[in-house]
């Protein structure tokens, strides 16, 4: 068995997996919760649908403990004891359960409020047993859905989440899985799949997009991490800017190319801070591409205000980092004129506005 130094030392950032990408997530949300002397929320919750026995064979932690593990970090925070935290493991294997519970009794936070409710229980129970909290507005939900549980997620389940207010989710897609049973009734995912299997998860992505209600706005996000010659995708959604803001910090400090991948996905060949040897022949990057339509909306008027900026970065894939050159240059040229270099997430209900010079 591994020792217990190895479960407990903290997990490589370097080293991208589905699981680090959740914990790298888990550990920028939890916070917004907890760290306030007067906390947002009260109340809030999370789900592991498909937790299995929290470790697998070779001691590496799962979903589970590595959510204990940054509950843990988070006890120092001003408003821990002010908030309800409610964890929901459910796994419809009774033995995985049996080894989950002994697995969370060794590694969970000593304090009395955390509630737990770890049970053996099938997807359809358990998302049906947690219809009333998921619909709290004054709870707030994050949801993790292995790639062993994404068959579940029907067009309907994925509405119930996107309709779950203040509810963040991250589910995992094997592009394998999607390439081997895309006739299998279950998987009920109808995607229209790209030539290149780099872009599956794009592909998925554009299919969840366009499920999603016209208003209120919603976000989602892809990631996607080569393992040998299978790739994982992570589609991330959430209602609030905060959340989606979260995500894109982690997801281009894992990628400072695309943001969406830890391999080449457009095959370019592109390595940071490295120039071109035939800069023609290479097609625009990413953020090429995204500075070019930001100052073609600006021009333009269709942006007046730092939250429309925002949503088009969002749209893009982009942190709001990437508008700060397109608005700098309106402001030099006297396009523009306004009192912030990078759109602010934290003023997304008081916008500042965007004043065209004539």
């Amino acid at each position: 068995m591994p020792s217990k130094d190895f479960h407990n030392k903290p997990f490589d950032e370097g080293t991208l997996t589905k699981l680090n990408i959740f914990e790298l997530y888990t550990r920028e949300w939890l916070p917004v919760f907890l760290s306030q002397e007067n906390p947002p929320r009260h109340e809030i919750h999370i789900y592991d649908f498909f937790a299995g026995p929290g470790m697998d064979s070779k001691g590496i932690w799962g979903s589970p403990l590595r959510i204990l593990r940054q509950l843990k970090n988070c006890q120092v925070f001003k408003g821990w004891n002010r908030v309800s935290i409610n964890i929901h493991f459910f796994d419809k294997s009774q033995k995985k359960i049996d080894q989950l519970n002994l697995n969370v009794d060794t590694h969970r936070p000593k304090a009395q409020n955390i509630r737990y409710d770890i049970r053996p229980m099938g997807f359809t129970d358990g998302l049906k047993i947690s219809e009333q909290d998921l619909a709290n507005p004054n709870a707030a939900k994050l949801v993790f859905i292995d790639q062993t549980g994404v068959a579940n997620v029907t067009d309907e389940v994925f509405r119930t989440f996107v309709n779950s207010p203040s509810c963040d989710f991250l589910f995992f897609i094997s592009s394998s899985t999607l390439h081997r049973f895309r006739e299998h009734p279950a998987i009920r995912q109808k995607i229209v799949r790209p030539k290149d299997y780099y872009h599956i998860h794009r592909a998925a992505l554009d299919y969840y997009r366009n499920l999603l209600p016209s208003n209120p706005r919603y976000f989602l996000a892809p990631f996607s991490i080569k393992k040998g010659s299978n790739i994982y995708g992570v589609i991330f959604g959430s209602a609030h800017p905060r959340g989606m803001d979260k995500f894109l910090q982690v997801a281009w400090k894992s990628d400072e190319i695309n943001g969406e991948a830890d391999f080449d996905i457009n095959r370019a060949n592109i390595i940071p801070g490295q120039l071109a040897l035939f800069p023609d022949e290479i097609p625009p990057s990413k953020t090429a591409v995204f500075e070019a339509e930001l100052e073609s909306l600006i021009r333009n008027s269709s942006l007046t205000n730092e939250l429309d900026v925002i949503q088009i970065c969002f749209e893009h894939g982009m942190k709001r980092q990437h508008a700060e050159p397109v608005l700098k240059k309106l402001k030099r040229e006297k396009v523009i004129d306004v009192n912030f270099r990078v759109p602010d997430i934290s003023r997304h209900k008081s916008p500042r506005p965007i004043h065209m010079n004539k």
